[in-house]
């Protein structure tokens, strides 16, 4: 069976890449065919915007959440003159959590170096101020210039349009994309993964027409993704594996040393020097998630299992789009053991290999679309398991339902099995491609509304603070009391609210359960997913407040330990500082654990020196914001 790519070549050079027309009538044809070529190109491109804004619309309303506030406070904070300057770790970012803070207190340095990212930031806040909606179309609009470099991607795969543009379409309404796009601090992953797109696109197209403004934006656009996040590293390798696959699928020898050199060592270079000049950074992230379980060391006798449970998690992901929730693999490693995670994860891998192989045996290259998830994926192994990763990695899976929309067209697959709906080929696959695309639309959709969620119970709590506290005077304290974990670093969002940049939050503790909740219910329905997905972290507590004496505060658990919140597992309190008698003195306050035992803090007691202006403790455990009289 020839080859989708080679009947694309084939067709192209009989028309518009041939043979210069010698005649009117010849001119007149190849004017036409080009005029209704891009008019077909621009409904498909409309399509796909389209699809995009129907599917996160009810994303817009969604508030900022966790990182998103750090992120806000750096870009309005950042002169322009520093734009490319990494981001610096610094101990001092949480010097609002006490607790957190003692294990930080001398780690600084490099952070990440994501200009691109800062700069979408700024520009976002120079057009929106901070009303999140605007932020959350700039991560939709970032989505839909990516779905359209999937679909010039998909071009270079298929000989039929409708086919690639099916596989932009379940791009863009896929449901592994749901955080990386409504969650505005995951930008990064969206605009490096628009970058890296358009830059795999005009290095293929640059190979079948060899136009020099290709190669040139190709490699504009890897650099821009470098500046976007640090995984963008892996583009090299995957043009590289592309040329390989393009060779086999034409049925070509393959490339030889000396072209590879000379098509593909400026991208090497780009890499090679990205890495010389940014290794400090990855020392800085290391070092600032030390004892967390972020990320997992690669040399760590766990280290395999670790990478092999996230793996087989998140291919699985791909192929059943459930909820993708940041399961941490060293607890189930303990508990099972290495050698029995090893060997049921390596099961898992070999079944989607064996039934993959089956299922795509007969389509000529088809291990590349497996291959360029498995690459893409590869610089997120010592990372704990988010669906952000799998933006870019996503599209090797959303190549492969491609090519069996193609195989299936051509053989009448469809056709022999419903042919009571009396419809031809094409308007079978067609109506297959609707089916799938609405059902993704329907998941992501409902994955924008479960973030919704926490989104607007903070926008809530923070309009609760500004109502509570309607203009604090300069340089006052603010203490906050059982923060909900996904509103996680909302002190850098409240000088900026008050435009005050003296304004010191403190965070004296974080609530130890995420839900329920006693003011706002989510539905029952809801509860109970997440119960079966973080059981620790579901379920009622009973928080007791009480003044002792004019400046000191005791603060009790019932139903959960303080410093065991779905955050702080991640971002862990100093282990000293989660026993019973442990002291720690801060500048405006003293924090005594009262009582503790191996589950983590079930009472403390704050004493607060005399400030002026006095000193407003607000209590958030309800979903609200009340102050602690």
């Amino acid at each position: 069976m020839t080859s989708p790519s080679v009947r694309l070549e084939k067709r192209q050079l009989s028309t518009t890449v041939g043979r210069r027309p010698r005649t009117a009538g010849a001119r007149w044809i190849v004017g036409r065919f080009a005029e209704r070529s891009a008019r077909s190109k621009r409904w498909a491109s409309l399509a796909i915007v389209l699809v995009v804004m129907a599917t996160y619309f009810n994303s817009l309303s969604n508030y900022f959440l966790i990182d998103d506030f750090w992120h806000l406070h750096e870009a309005a904070n950042r002169p322009w003159s520093a734009l490319l300057q990494p981001w610096q770790y610094n101990g001092d970012d949480f010097k609002a959590y006490w607790f957190n803070g003692q294990r930080l207190h001398y780690v600084h340095g490099e952070g990440f170096f994501r200009p691109m990212v800062t700069l979408i930031y700024k520009l976002a806040g120079a057009a929106f101020g901070l009303e999140a909606w605007g932020y959350h179309l700039v991560n939709v609009a970032l989505h839909a210039l990516a779905s359209l470099a999937v679909f010039a991607i998909a071009r270079l795969m298929f000989s039929r349009r409708w086919v690639a543009v099916a596989v932009a379409l379940m791009f863009a309404a896929h449901p592994s994309h749901a955080e990386a796009v409504q969650w505005v601090a995951a930008n990064a992953d969206v605009a490096m993964g628009c970058f890296f797109m358009a830059s795999f696109a005009a290095f293929g197209w640059w190979l079948r027409q060899r136009r020099p403004w290709q190669y040139a934006g190709a490699v504009v656009a890897f650099v821009a993704a470098l500046c976007s996040k640090e995984s963008a590293i892996i583009l090299p390798a995957v043009i590289l594996v592309y040329e390989f696959y393009r060779a086999h699928v034409a049925s070509e020898r393959r490339p030889r040393f000396g072209e590879l050199m000379a098509r593909h060592a400026v991208f090497w270079m780009i890499a090679a020097a990205y890495l010389l000049m940014h290794i400090r950074s990855f020392a800085g992230i290391s070092a600032m998630n030390e004892g967390g379980q972020y990320m997992h060391s690669p040399f760590s006798a766990t280290f395999v299992p670790f990478v092999l449970f996230n793996i087989s998690y998140e291919l699985l992901h791909l192929l059943v789009p459930f909820p993708l929730f940041p399961i941490d693999p060293s607890e189930l490693i303990q508990k099972a053991g290495v050698l029995l995670v090893t060997g049921v994860c390596t099961a898992v891998l070999t079944a989607i290999w064996v039934g993959t192989r089956r299922l795509m045996h007969s389509l000529r290259g088809w291990s590349f679309f497996l291959l360029f998830t498995l690459l893409t994926l590869a610089p997120t192994f010592p990372i704990l398991v988010a669906q952000r990763f799998l933006y870019v990695p996503s599209l090797g899976f959303c190549l492969m339902l491609g090519a069996l929309l193609q195989r299936a067209d051509d053989t009448g697959w469809l056709a022999q099995r419903w042919s009571r709906l009396n419809l031809s080929r094409r308007g079978l696959a067609m109506a297959t491609v609707g089916v799938v695309v609405a059902s993704y639309g329907m998941v992501t959709m409902f994955l924008n509304f479960m973030w919704g969620f926490p989104a607007s119970l903070v926008r809530q709590q923070i309009a609760d603070i500004r109502q509570e506290v309607p203009m604090p005077p300069h340089g006052s304290s603010l203490y906050l009391l059982n923060l909900w974990p996904p509103a996680f670093g909302m002190e850098f969002m409240l000088p900026l609210l008050y435009q005050d940049p003296t304004l010191d939050v403190q965070v004296l503790t974080i609530r130890p359960k995420v839900l329920p909740f006693d003011s706002i219910q989510p539905p029952e329905t809801l509860v109970k997913f997440f119960s079966k997905c973080l059981p620790d972290h579901i379920g009622q507590t009973q928080i007791e407040t009480r003044w002792d004496a004019a400046d000191t505060l005791r603060v009790s658990v019932e139903g959960g330990r303080f410093m065991r919140s779905l955050i702080e597992e991640v971002y862990p309190a100093a282990a000293e500082v989660q026993r019973q008698g442990a002291r720690v003195d801060t500048p405006r306050f003293a924090a005594e654990v009262t009582r503790a035992d191996s589950g983590g803090v079930q009472a403390m007691a704050f004493r607060f020196r005399s400030t002026n202006p006095p000193p407003v403790v607000l209590d958030m455990q309800q979903g609200r914001a009340v102050r602690v009289r």
